[in-house]
């Protein structure tokens, strides 16, 4: 789990509200994680997509409005 605070640039993640969290998890399968958060009804803010960086993610929210990343992204070795 990688926790941040709200980033510099415009994007969903500067528009959180004061107290709330941006969490990304890495998991192996981003799709099956994706497809059992919409199908349970989870708000998606980011799509999935793939990166240039070499990760597939995307990004929900929660009822307290902290944003759940979810990705292949391992940071550097």
């Amino acid at each position: 789990v990688m926790l941040g605070s709200n980033g510099r640039n415009e994007s969903e993640f500067s528009e959180m509200p004061t107290g709330a969290a941006s969490i990304y998890v890495v998991t192996a399968d981003p799709t099956a994680v994706h497809d059992r958060a919409t199908a349970l009804g989870a708000k998606v803010i980011r799509p999935m997509e793939e990166t240039d960086y070499g990760s597939k993610q995307f990004a929900i929210a929660d009822a307290e409005g902290n944003l759940w990343c979810f990705g292949t992204y391992a940071g550097e070795p």
